[in-house]
């Protein structure tokens, strides 16, 4: 924003306006920003332009290096020194130690001796060891001059004299920006040919990502701090704080070892940047400071062993003990800063060593451990032999819970980052007994499809819990908040805001409190006006498995040779197809059965098909390698030139399947039925309908219906909205809000007992069903509408739900 003088006040009303509380809530600042400067790039995020610019430098000290080894490490080193100096710089807190840009205000590209002599300063007066090894020898000077030279200068601002103040940028702004740093690896490839003699050698680099690789995601702001001050003041009440600056203000333990000990200790043991390290230190230091101002409670934090971080990454620890230092930076009279070295350690979390090494238990964990699937997880043996929910297909991320509810001390809590599938999956099973049996959950946070880790497909939630007392009830209740959509701005205030207030149906944010979970069954988290509705339903419906069959699409593991287009017909000769592998063949008509996939049905449609399959199979078994050579020779033909591709099918060599089988043949009773139809993956539930029995499906679900007049009144009741808002609640939510349709998720869906036994009821549900079927435009979407308004009518008519 501009520098507004005095006599421009009223004539700039509205830049003043926009930072009104009301006005910053609305995001009024940035739209007022981007008003005045069109130019995204001069309101791009100060972590990302730093970034920007130290991964130019990077790259140029990477190319032009002589020694190529150890320079990215020196890099890293030299730039949380930098950031540390800079900070210390702008905020005026040592001002006997040298600006860094004295180094680079000669004619020299850098004085040395100058930069050297600073970080000596620094030494003595700032303390920590992050100033203990000084070596400059293997970075260019030109790039070292380069990289202090743009912590001073914004490079693309247009304004003259453009300068960083990093007494204004947050500490969680430059923490980022170096994480966002250290979340590429650079890796020097070897030198280009050098064309001419008397020019410098140049090498290319390879950028990898190692964040992304791991699992490991950045946790927003937003997260850390909302679980931190969640669980820290579950801990430092206002009745604690009075009973121990009491103890601490009457003399018993002047030097405050006994009053540190009673503070709560905090550990994240996958910390990664330190975020919520950094989160619990600002917490605990407004509450202590609201009490007793004076007392430099940063210093207590460390030196009492209150703030503990692990990580296995050596650069990850780098990153922590810079953003901690950073923050204590914030603090009246910060120096020395404390060292860090024996409380943000490097370490395996899973690691029985690492908790011996720290010696402790702990009252708080913390933490957002990384996502990955079994099959990525190394040292699997070794886990499974350590870890009680290291059971089957296990989520690595579930080994952190179990880990934070053992070194928890008996009264301890954990606010954890965890995959919202460990809400509802099957796998998640083992961890969900764990938890509840051994604590009490006060907060589950569903954040839905919502992305909260930007460009991922990672789904997440958070959960705030107890140890159980012993002796103590067993909670029965827990507080659910349902994040539809992110708000823009301030989420953790929202949700510490929406949760205080206990109940809450906003557009972004619902609230509300429900049965606790036992056991390793799903969370079905339902509110109690939910519960007895579905109480209502159950006792006024079937089952949709107790009426209908419902069955798994066939599976070929290797759809290109065994799905076909057709490009002619001969009831004499048989059919001339093209595979997806571009071969044509022609085979005999008797092995082909129309087929669709189930990602192409579409709601309220008649199937149609345009692809056969090639099913070796006759009265539910396959036919024999003899009798198919004899019978269906052209067939036999064609599958034996693809035999060693069919036979190394994974699949087909466990089961003991023939290698021109299928491998998830389906029985042709139900696939030659009349069947509703509906893709794996929709944004709401979509069945389509094969009237005449006679297509069958690759991929996707059918419900084939036991009585066949159902058929189109099922059609119409199973796409309702009514209907999908049952199934949401149990389907697995992915990205741009679509949804896992199985079997499992379909067969507990009630159906209205009303519709097998009434007629009429059938009657009207099956001609609106054919209406939306054999329609389209605007009848199809009326069609549609009244069978919504038809089922509604009919829930309240059972009173299963009730009128608005």
């Amino acid at each position: 924003m501009p520098t507004i003088p005095w006599d421009r006040l009223e004539a700039e009303h509205k830049i003043l306006s926009a930072f009104e509380p009301e006005q910053v809530t609305e995001g009024e600042p940035d739209r007022l920003a981007l008003e005045r400067y069109p130019n995204p790039k001069l309101l791009q995020p100060v972590d990302d332009e730093l970034v920007d610019r130290l991964d130019a430098w990077r790259d140029e000290a990477l190319k032009s290096s002589r020694i190529h080894s150890g320079v990215d490490e020196h890099l890293q080193t030299l730039f949380a020194k930098l950031f540390v100096l800079r900070t210390i710089e702008d905020r005026g807190l040592a001002p006997n130690v040298k600006p860094l840009s004295e180094a680079i205000s000669t004619q020299a590209p850098l004085d040395v001796e100058a930069l050297v002599t600073t970080f000596q300063e620094a030494r003595e007066c700032i303390g920590s060891e992050l100033f203990d090894d000084v070596q400059l020898d293997v970075i260019p000077k030109h790039v070292i001059s380069g990289i202090i030279g743009d912590l001073y200068k914004p490079r693309r601002l247009p304004f003259a004299g453009s300068r960083y103040n990093f007494a204004w940028i947050d500490s969680d702004v430059l923490g980022l920006a170096y994480e966002k740093y250290l979340s590429t690896i650079l890796h020097p490839l070897p030198p280009a040919p050098q064309m001419n003699l008397f020019e410098q050698s140049y090498r290319d680099v390879a950028r990898i990502s190692v964040r992304r690789a791991g699992g490991v995601y950045y946790t927003p702001e937003y997260l850390t701090k909302y679980l931190a001050m969640k669980c820290i003041d579950q801990h430092v009440t206002p009745d604690f704080l009075t009973q121990f600056l009491a103890q601490r203000a009457d003399g018993s333990n002047s030097e405050g070892e006994e009053a540190a000990l009673a503070l709560p200790k905090v550990v994240d043991f996958a910390c990664g940047s330190g975020s919520f390290l950094v989160a619990a230190v600002d917490c605990m230091l407004r509450r202590l400071k609201e009490r007793d101002p004076e007392t430099n409670w940063g210093k207590v934090l460390i030196d009492g062993g209150h703030i503990v971080g692990v990580d296995i990454d050596e650069k990850a620890v780098t990153v922590a003990r810079l953003n901690i230092w950073n923050r204590l930076t914030e603090e009246p009279d910060p120096l020395p800063l404390p060292n860090l070295s024996k409380v943000i350690v490097k370490g395996d979390g899973l690691d029985h060593s690492s908790w011996e090494q720290l010696g402790q238990r702990f009252d708080i964990v913390l933490g957002n451990p990384p996502f990955l699937a079994t099959s990525r997880v190394s040292n699997r043996d070794g886990l499974e032999s350590s870890f009680e929910t290291a059971k089957g297909r296990y989520d690595y991320s579930s080994l952190f819970v179990e880990q934070a509810i053992r070194v928890t001390e008996p009264e301890g809590t954990i606010g954890m980052v965890v995959p919202n599938r460990m809400f509802i999956n099957h796998n998640a099973a083992s961890i969900r007994s764990y938890l509840t049996a051994r604590m009490n959950i006060d907060v589950i946070v569903d954040f839905g499809s919502n992305e909260v880790f930007q460009n991922t497909s990672a789904y997440v939630g958070c959960i705030v819990a107890r140890h159980q007392p012993l002796m103590s009830a067993s909670a029965t209740t827990v507080k659910v908040i349902d994040v539809k959509a992110l708000p823009e701005q301030f989420v953790a205030a929202l949700l510490l805001e929406a949760e205080a207030a206990g109940t809450v149906n906003e557009r972004d944010i619902r609230v509300y409190t429900a049965q606790h979970p036992r056991g390793g069954g799903p969370w079905t988290l339902l509110s109690m006006e939910e519960k007895m509705e579905q109480v209502r339903l159950s006792d006024a419906s079937e089952r949709l498995d107790n009426i209908a069959g419902i069955f798994q699409g066939i599976r070929t593991g290797a759809n290109d040779i065994f799905i076909f287009k057709i490009v002619a017909e001969d009831d004499r000769y048989g059919a001339e197809l093209l595979n997806g592998l571009g071969d044509s063949a022609v085979l005999e008509a008797g092995l082909l059965e129309p087929v669709v996939f189930g990602a192409e049905v579409r709601k309220f449609e008649a199937v149609s098909y345009n692809k056969y399959l090639l099913y070796p199979y006759e009265g539910g078994s396959a036919i024999s390698e003899g009798e198919l050579e004899l019978r269906y020779p052209q067939a036999f033909k064609y599958l034996h030139s693809y035999r060693d591709i069919l036979s190394s099918r994974a699949s087909i060599a466990s089961s003991g399947l023939r290698w021109y089988e299928l491998v998830r043949r389906r029985d042709e009773e139900w696939l030659c039925r009349p069947k509703l139809l509906i893709r794996d993956l929709a944004p709401e539930i979509s069945f389509a309908v094969d009237a005449e029995g006679e297509v069958f499906i690759v991929g996707g679900t059918a419900v084939a219906p036991e009585q066949e007049e159902l058929l189109f009144p099922l059609l119409a009741y199973l796409n309702s909205s009514h209907v999908n808002a049952l199934v949401k609640r149990t389907t697995p939510q992915f990205r741009g809000s679509f949804q896992k349709f199985e079997p499992q998720h379909l067969q507990s869906i009630p159906v209205l007992r009303r519709l097998i036994e009434d007629e009429a009821f059938q009657r009207q549900l099956d001609e609106l069903a054919r209406l939306a079927v054999t329609s389209s435009g605007e009848p199809k979407s009326m069609a549609v509408a009244n069978i919504d308004k038809v089922v509604e009518a009919a829930m309240r008519e059972a009173n299963i739900v009730t009128a608005e």
